[in-house]
């Protein structure tokens, strides 16, 4: 009888332990933080809309059959194209430049045997800022400096603008290799897809598969070999914005990478923005478009990073404002913009002439601004601009991201639309 009453009691003994235990165990699961159901963590940009396979082949068709550049220096190409840019106002906006610059580089590509390079110094140096990779998908500015002292002046040909429809119909070799011109210089290219429709170069277009790019995906490759990786003077200066720029200041978009769990590309969703005028409508609509997109990646489990973009430092500052009273309910959420250290260059300054070589640093700092925007820009995981900014278009074209656009005068009080200028 005694045995079973201790028995009895060693049993009700564990059963009220287990009780506490129990007890415990749900108040600290009650007071500790929960996690939303709603979240789920998502590594690669849903907003990425890069084709990969077909721009990879593209690309990596390009870099093996596309050799005239690496001429030796002993020796000349048939012909060389120069994207060149030698007076104060020949070649228009910085936005401008950058798709002449990939009409005339599609140029050389279906010509057999042309070299390119850009001759830009009006009114800064290409190279100040941007630099060819691999090397040698660019002439070098030593070699193009002997052709153009070597070549007779009457094999130099300068034309003011490639307009599309010589583009689409002149048979270029044809005529040039008649005339004897050796050199062609041109600053103002029309779209290189009026080239497609032109037989006469449907050997190398169909060798590269050009015929199965759009108009941003055409710009997306040259832009991978003349003007994605920055210069070494402008790596120093954008260093500060390496995790901005998704880690790093560079990478082969060829090289497929393992993204790490600690990466920023898989913690942070980067949203770009930029915005030319500080309209009441336009920054409060696109304010609500930045703050719904940073309500996204919280639901993906990331932080967002904001990128601000503008040609004045007062439209920054209200577009800073706006977003942050818009965005006050999301506190994963930081705002970036390029230092005001560095100056900011209106428009208009694209069409100063060249600068002497002593006042080289000085030019290169009134010009960094715009260029690291634009750069910074190209990186971002999403965009959000106004509808007519072609610096936001090119940006979203070397970006292949979402990109959205404030419609204004749209007879409704707040219009955002995809961009479908692809």
């Amino acid at each position: 009888m005694m045995r079973s009453k201790g028995w009895l009691l060693a049993i009700i003994f564990v059963l009220f332990l287990y009780f506490c235990f129990s007890s415990i165990n749900a108040i600290a699961r009650s007071r500790s933080p929960r996690h939303n159901n709603d979240i789920v963590v998502q590594p690669n940009n849903p907003y990425r809309r890069l084709n990969t396979t077909l721009l990879t082949s593209a690309l990596a068709h390009i870099l093996a059959g596309y050799v005239a550049n690496r001429t030796p220096d002993i020796d000349t190409p048939p012909l060389l194209v120069l994207y060149s840019c030698k007076q104060g106002n020949a070649c228009g906006s910085l936005e401008e430049r950058l798709t002449g610059i990939t009409s005339a580089y599609v140029f050389s590509m279906l010509w057999d045997g042309a070299a390119f390079s850009v001759d830009m110094d009006a009114p800064f140096k290409f190279d100040w800022y941007f630099q060819s990779n691999p090397w040698y998908m660019s002439l070098r500015p030593g070699q193009v400096n002997r052709y153009l002292d070597d070549t007779d002046p009457a094999a130099i040909l300068d034309v003011d603008t490639m307009t599309a429809d010589e583009l689409s119909t002149v048979n270029f070799m044809d005529k040039y290799r008649a005339e004897g011109v050796r050199i062609l210089r041109c600053g103002r290219w029309d779209s290189w897809q009026s080239l497609l429709s032109n037989p006469s170069v449907k050997r190398y277009r169909d060798k590269y598969q050009l015929q199965q790019l759009s108009k941003s995906e055409g710009f997306w490759l040259v832009q991978q070999m003349l003007f994605r990786r920055p210069s070494d003077w402008l790596i120093s200066h954008l260093a500060s914005y390496k995790d901005l720029m998704g880690g790093e200041l560079y990478y082969d978009p060829i090289v497929q990478r393992p993204l790490q769990s600690d990466n920023v590309l898989y913690r942070w969703l980067r949203v770009g923005v930029h915005l030319a005028t500080s309209l009441d409508d336009e920054v409060d609509c696109i304010a609500g478009k930045v703050a719904y997109v940073c309500s996204r990646a919280q639901v993906m489990g990331k932080e967002c990073h904001v990128f601000l973009s503008a040609p004045s430092k007062d439209i920054i500052h209200v577009l800073q404002n706006a977003i942050r009273k818009r965005g006050r309910n999301y506190p994963r959420f930081v705002i970036h913009a390029v230092s005001e250290s560095y100056e900011f260059t209106p428009d208009s300054s694209m069409t100063a002439g060249s600068f002497p070589e002593s006042d080289e640093q000085r030019a290169k700092m009134l010009y960094a601004r715009p260029i690291m925007d634009w750069i910074i820009l190209s990186r971002m995981d999403y965009l959000i601009g106004s509808y007519g900014d072609q610096f936001l278009q090119v940006a979203g074209w070397a970006a292949q991201v979402q990109t959205d656009l404030y419609y204004s005068g749209a007879g409704e009080e707040c219009k955002i639309e995809s961009m479908d200028t692809w």
